[in-house]
């Protein structure tokens, strides 16, 4: 059910866009898709028939073997189910919105993504911008089959034929790349004066000029 492109790599950032079904064999199927957050490549994608809670436990080992990878579980139906699961499971790096109330002045959070009629579109419309921008390397044939089967009709509702839970992993995933960096779902590392700290201080992996290359601006003199 796991086919994996890319393993997880040191210093690399990863994310995870999980679709989930009821579980019947003849039903709609299971999906989850990593990215790489800074490449936009697709490492792996996990696809099958299985039940919301066991779903969990797969998802669970995945997104820990790449990193404690921020996953982000559409909520609607039975993604709730496997949101709980994850949860009691002790996952580290859930997705999950905020929001104040102005009454009670408290916060509420809600884990996943609740896909609306708002929502979708932002979904779909992003990975769009992303596939033709050329962000995303896509390495699976089946997820382009998908996608070349993805349409809008003409009343603004998507969905593909005869299945979308690929497209629609991908998406969430795709999604989550904004939500990498932020404060509350970065790794915390101290890692202070180590290799790894001085790799993150270089902006571009390639820089252009030598103005970032360590040791550009050092002078030594002749006696």
């Amino acid at each position: 059910m796991l086919t994996v492109w890319r393993e997880p790599q040191a210093g690399h950032i990863y994310c995870i866009g999980v679709d989930t079904a009821e579980g019947l064999i003849h039903g709609d199927y299971s999906c989850a898709q990593v990215l790489d957050v800074r490449t936009g490549e697709q490492c792996a994608v996990w696809h099958g028939h299985i039940p919301p809670d066991v779903l969990a436990e797969e998802i669970f080992m995945l997104g820990l073997w790449y990193r404690d990878a921020l996953c982000c579980v559409e909520s609607n139906n039975h993604g709730l189910t496997t949101i709980v699961q994850l949860r009691h499971l002790g996952y580290p790096n859930l997705f999950r919105k905020r929001t104040l109330n102005q009454a009670t002045s408290k916060v509420s959070q809600e884990f996943g993504w609740k896909t609306t009629r708002t929502t979708k579109p932002l979904l779909i419309d992003d990975l769009g911008m992303a596939l033709r921008g050329g962000e995303l390397t896509i390495f699976d044939r089946y997820t382009f089959a998908e996608l070349r089967t993805y349409v809008r009709s003409s009343r603004g509702s998507m969905n593909g034929s005869p299945h979308d839970d690929r497209v629609m992993a991908l998406a969430l995933s795709n999604e989550m790349r904004q939500y990498a960096f932020m404060p509350e779902y970065a790794k915390k590392v101290d890692d202070y004066w180590t290799v790894d700290w001085w790799r993150r201080l270089i902006v571009d992996d390639e820089p252009k000029d030598d103005a970032l290359r360590i040791g550009a601006h050092t002078v030594r003199g002749t006696v």
